[in-house]
């Protein structure tokens, strides 16, 4: 399923939500912030608000128009701001001003949390409280790819809504520098393994540098139509928004590395012709990989992008961990000619 026609089921059964009165209070979203999650957000504001004749939400109109710039008033959009790339109790206040406030419009109140995963456990647990207890028609929307950092209580308070990992424009090119780094699998030395990690450190440096571009032209686009404060962001908030996204280019990376071990595992176990592939249109090089591993030494490399993540997490340094990362996955596998069959490598 293309990520186009799941948002539109998803999109589809909030209709009938808001038509029969049985739209929730809070949902979370999970997937990618700026993919997917992102744009799926962005569309359930839109189905409040838009006033189209035809299916909502059009996307052309003036309200749609304006959720899409982030300049609704009756929108509250959260994300990390300080330099500890956290959401923080001063700003879950601003939240419960801003739903206890009459709408300017006279209609919903909506809160979108960008990144929720990174409320700190003073903002979760005053959250809490007001998803216990929410105003009336108040909509709270929490976007993240990384759900089992939320509190447990806030999860509970909200209906999940999973996207399906897609190849969105958000992860394409991720998904694409995956599958360029990990070409020529025979090269398995430990300067093979540095050169690929050194090519994908350059393709996230090109994404921050992306980002920052893109940062840059929204602050300039929020003074231009007069937004308060616009003049006022400082450069710590700003730094916090970029690092903050490009913390999402690099999980979606971690993610689409995860995905290939995972083909290469159901490989390795035999499994390969009875479940689908992510990578579809790489099983020759998926089963090369396959062939140089143990059963073993494939949930190795499973639980080696599980350490890079936890350690890029805990703020080790990214060129370490992805050299370390990268010579782990490459330099090791099966000695020369060591071709075995399925068997032998599921006893190993």
């Amino acid at each position: 399923m293309s990520s186009e026609s799941e948002l539109e089921q998803v999109l589809a059964s909030l209709r009938q939500s808001i038509a029969s009165g049985r739209l929730a209070h809070a949902y979370l979203i999970v997937g990618a912030p700026r993919g997917a999650a992102g744009v799926l957000a962005e569309r359930v504001v839109e189905l409040l608000y838009c006033t189209a004749p035809g299916e909502r939400p059009c996307g052309g109109c003036a309200k749609c128009r304006r959720i899409a710039a982030h300049a609704h008033p009756d929108v509250l959009w959260v994300e990390p701001q300080k330099k500890s790339r956290g959401i923080l109790t001063e700003q879950i206040e601003a939240v419960q001003e801003h739903v206890n406030l009459t709408s300017f419009e006279g209609g919903w109140k909506v809160v979108v949390f960008i990144n929720a995963d990174r409320l700190n456990p003073q903002a979760a647990n005053r959250l809490l409280k007001t998803l216990e207890e929410p105003p009336a028609k108040c909509l709270f929307l929490l976007v993240t790819d990384q759900p089992s950092r939320l509190l447990p209580t806030v999860v509970s308070r909200c209906q999940r809504v999973t996207l399906a990992a897609g190849d969105d424009a958000f992860g394409a090119e991720s998904k694409a520098m995956v599958v360029d780094a990990l070409t020529g699998i025979e090269e398995r030395s430990v300067a093979a393994a540095v050169a690929r990690s050194r090519r994908v450190l350059a393709f996230l440096k090109t994404e921050r540098d992306k980002i920052a571009e893109a940062i840059k032209a929204e602050s300039a686009a929020d003074s231009n139509r007069g937004e308060p404060d616009a003049e006022k962001v400082s450069k710590d908030a700003r730094e916090a928004r970029i690092e903050a996204r490009y913390r999402e280019v690099r999980a979606e990376l971690l993610r689409w590395l995860l995905l290939w071990q995972r083909d290469v595992l159901l490989q390795v176990s035999g499994a390969g012709g009875l479940i689908e592939p992510v990578f579809t249109e790489s099983k020759e090089l998926i089963r090369r990989w396959a062939v140089a591993l143990t059963y073993r030494r494939a949930l190795d490399n499973i639980r080696t992008i599980e350490d890079m993540r936890w350690q890029l997490d805990q703020y080790l340094p990214e060129t370490m961990v992805l050299e370390r990362g990268f010579i782990r996955l490459l330099a090791a596998g099966a000695p020369a000619g060591g071709r075995r069959t399925t068997d032998d490598r599921m006893n190993e």
